[in-house]
């Protein structure tokens, strides 16, 4: 049910506003109509004196030479006049729309949520004694978009075998999060904290259609554990070799890299391109790390990978650490930063 007194405070707002609106454009019109009427003036006077009409027009010309209203208050008001003018148009625009997002049935929360940003950026204490009002039907009208998709989406994976849980904005697909924002009409599809489909439309189909190529292209490969292993070991080695490591401690993200090089074809090697890059993300780099070294605890000579936990400041960037995804929940993990090769 539409909120009849939020839309009437903002249509009476806006009515406020758009009085000082057209006032502004009035003294607008009528101080260009003084410079129009002045100029006209002068002009007609130039004429009148360049002709032998027997009349004496100079002390008339040099009276409307001489005022100086345009220069000191007429040039120096347009510019602020043009600027309040842009500004009570956004204005009285962002509370229009305001209004009229709260009365359709459901919200608009598209229209809402810009009307509101819009809104943000004034400073008058009118109107900013409406936002919180605002943001609060904006979080229920998104709330409600969201038990319907989540109630269409569970439906549609469930026929499939498929479980959801949590609720909008962020649901859990698996290992996999979905965060869907309605005012901007997309989600973002995570595996654990990594992104994996940044932008997709918030409708059913296409979140079925993300969700099942990022499981195919992360869980879905067939991947050789022992040779991953290997692989693994070599990344650790060259990373630890460039970057001069004295310790058996080496960045988990250092190591992701040496093995992305090491993945690449005899093409790429002798012809870096985008065309010869063979692709392994992040997502699949944890995938594995968890799969082949954690679970499985495979061994390479008999050197099984340590993993160390990450500290607060190495988990503010992807430069640093990874979540490394130890369960069936997108939360259920831990952010690492350091492996190391040893003997148990």
């Amino acid at each position: 049910m539409a909120n009849e007194g939020l839309i009437g405070q903002l249509n009476g707002l806006r009515e406020q506003y758009a009085g000082r609106q057209r006032a502004a454009t009035g003294l607008q019109a009528a101080l260009k109509g003084v410079l129009a009427a002045h100029g006209k003036a002068q002009k007609s006077l130039r004429e009148v004196g360049a002709q032998d009409m027997g009349l004496d027009v100079s002390f008339a010309q040099a009276v409307f030479a001489g005022p100086r209203f345009r220069d000191e208050a007429i040039d120096p008001l347009l510019p602020d006049l043009r600027r309040d003018l842009k500004s009570l148009a956004t204005l009285t625009g962002a509370l229009k729309e305001a209004a009229g997002a709260l009365a359709t049935e459901p919200v608009d929360v598209v229209r809402l949520d810009k009307a509101r940003s819009a809104l943000q950026t004034y400073r008058q204490s009118d109107v900013a004694a409406l936002l919180p009002d605002l943001t609060s039907e904006l979080e229920l009208a998104q709330r409600s978009l969201g038990d319907e998709f989540g109630g269409r989406l569970r439906t549609a994976l469930a026929e499939q075998g498929i479980a959801i849980g949590g609720r909008a904005p962020k649901f859990e697909i698996g290992r996999f999060e979905l965060d869907a924002n309605f005012a901007k009409r997309a989600s973002v599809l995570r595996y654990g904290k990594d992104i994996v489909v940044p932008h997709l439309p918030v409708t059913v189909e296409a979140t079925l259609r993300a969700y099942q190529g990022a499981a195919k292209a992360i869980s879905g490969r067939n991947t050789d554990g022992p040779a991953w292993m290997a692989q693994f070991a070599e990344a650790y080695e060259t990373a630890r070799r460039k970057r001069a490591v004295s310790g058996p401690r080496v960045n988990i993200v250092d190591c992701y890299l040496e093995l992305v090089l090491l993945r690449q074809s005899r093409a790429f090697a002798a012809a870096p391109s985008k065309a010869t890059f063979a692709d392994y993300t992040r997502a699949q780099f944890i995938y594995d790390f968890y799969e082949f070294a954690d679970r499985q605890r495979l061994a390479v000579a008999e050197w099984h990978v340590s993993a160390h936990s990450a500290t607060k400041s190495q988990t503010d960037t992807p430069a640093k650490s990874m979540w490394i995804v130890e369960g069936d929940s997108p939360y259920d993990g831990r952010y690492i930063a350091d492996v190391e090769l040893g003997k148990d």
